[in-house]
């Protein structure tokens, strides 16, 4: 008999990913589709806030497509999931957006605790491959989280690269002083997390950042997730990177083989997570594109 088919959505403060798969042969997650829209929802936020209502109509319209997607691929309604993450938690209209995402798509959109973002992101690394003693970071548009299951470890602190790069670096006069307090304003946040718990376990990194990393690491023409996955990357690279194409402008940074929506925000999210492994004491890091709808697929399969 063949599994139900579920669908995982991830509203974050760049992007809108939508999964739709099945248990395949073997227990393994079988992928029907998989769509990626960059609507940053997080647009402004850091500046006032509240929603952009020019993002949230973008956001709307990435989750009017999911919602004729998974109809399309007729998903049971108790099979489907969709979360919204740190952009949502922070903006004081955040609630009211998720009622408007139901009365105007059907879907129900959950706002999910910093905790429970970590732990669908633990869930996601293990579908990957990794066990549970692996460490997991993710970098995202709006928040930056950590998670182990074997050290019980959920942790999430309140910056990524949408809110620093708006924050630092749109906003600055002179570039060099912007980098300058971004770097600044990343060691003192990320001090938060535990120090040194990644030495002697391994590493993973998840999410658009980490598979842009796994690219640069590797030298593409092209980009290309699924090339790098699991791709293991010196963790000194992240910050290596990051200073490389932060002083380059957009058009510069695409000569590179980077995720061209992630062009002007992914040095901000480089030196987020190479600040990260730095202080969890990472020498190495294995990169993943799986995410928090892995971690929601893996949990709706499961029932």
């Amino acid at each position: 008999m063949r599994s139900p088919t579920i669908a995982a959505i991830d509203l974050g403060t760049n992007t809108a990913l939508l999964l739709v798969a099945r248990r395949g042969d073997g227990g393994a997650l079988e992928t029907l589709e998989e769509l990626c829209v960059t609507p940053r929802l997080g647009s402004g936020l850091a500046r006032t806030g509240s929603l952009d209502a020019s993002a949230m109509e973008r956001a709307l319209d990435a989750l009017r497509h999911f919602a004729r997607t998974i109809e399309r691929h007729g998903v049971d309604a108790r099979r489907v999931r969709a979360v919204g993450t740190a952009c949502l938690r922070r903006a004081r209209d955040g609630a009211d957006f998720a009622q408007r995402v139901q009365r105007e798509t059907g879907l129900t959109l959950e706002i999910v605790s910093e905790s429970e973002e970590a732990r669908l992101g633990e869930l996601a690394i293990e579908l990957a491959g990794a066990g549970a003693d692996a460490l997991v970071v993710d970098v995202g548009g709006g928040s930056t989280e950590i998670a182990c299951r074997e050290l019980g470890l959920r942790q999430s602190i309140p910056i990524g690269a949408v809110v620093l790069t708006e924050t630092w670096i749109e906003s600055a006069r002179d570039l060099a002083a912007g980098w300058k307090g971004l770097r600044a304003a990343v060691r003192e946040v990320v001090a938060a997390f535990p120090s040194g718990v990644a030495i002697g376990r391994a590493a993973w990194a998840i999410g658009g950042t980490a598979v842009n990393l796994g690219n640069l690491h590797a030298g593409r023409t092209l980009f290309d997730p699924r090339a790098v996955e699991g791709l293991a990357v010196p963790a000194a690279r992240a910050l290596e990177f990051g200073e490389l194409l932060g002083p380059l402008t957009h058009a510069e940074r695409l000569a590179f083989p980077v995720e061209p929506d992630r062009a002007d925000i992914l040095p901000a999210g480089l030196v987020v997570l190479g600040t990260v492994l730095e202080h969890l004491g990472a020498r190495t890091v294995s990169v993943s594109g799986f995410g928090l709808r892995h971690g929601l697929a893996r949990e709706l399969l499961d029932g």
